[in-house]
């Protein structure tokens, strides 16, 4: 977590953002070496252990880049339904994810390769909208063309 919050802090929210996808795809990758390769204690660990990691350093992205987001008269009330709908996707879709590795024969390396892929749109969508997101971030309002002034006035 101090981790998460140090890099988003010295890179840049968006920057931090993006490597915390990449991260978690990364992450889900080392699950299907391990579905692949057999018992290994070791590599298991390793995998809990940086997707722990990783899901800390994504957490503290996504809490930096709601925070951001919300006015500050209806934080609380913005924040919550913001939460929510950014974490709907893994509270809804985690209870179908048995019967996709039964569709998939028991595969589960393919599973975790699918699930790695998954991240792929999010990552387009944060690419296209980067410089949008970066000017709002650093208060400056932008139309479709370009900069039109603080957003903050």
């Amino acid at each position: 977590t101090i981790l998460g919050g140090l890099f988003a802090v010295r890179a840049g929210l968006v920057r931090a953002m993006f490597l915390a996808g990449f991260l978690m795809a990364a992450t889900n990758l080392l699950f299907s070496l391990l579905a692949w390769s057999g018992k290994s204690e070791a590599l298991f660990a390793f995998a809990v252990v940086m997707d722990d990691l990783t899901g800390a350093f994504a957490t503290v992205t996504f809490v930096a880049f709601i925070s951001m987001l919300v006015d500050r008269s209806y934080t609380a009330t913005q924040y919550a339904l913001l939460a929510s709908i950014g974490t709907a996707g893994r509270t809804l879709f985690a209870s179908s994810s048995g019967a996709m590795v039964d569709w998939l024969d028991g595969d589960w390396g393919l599973f975790f390769i699918i699930t790695a892929a998954m991240v792929t749109p999010s990552l387009v969508c944060l690419w296209i909208i980067r410089h949008r997101l970066a000017a709002m971030l650093a208060g400056v309002e932008v139309s479709r063309w370009g900069k039109r002034g603080s957003a903050r006035s």
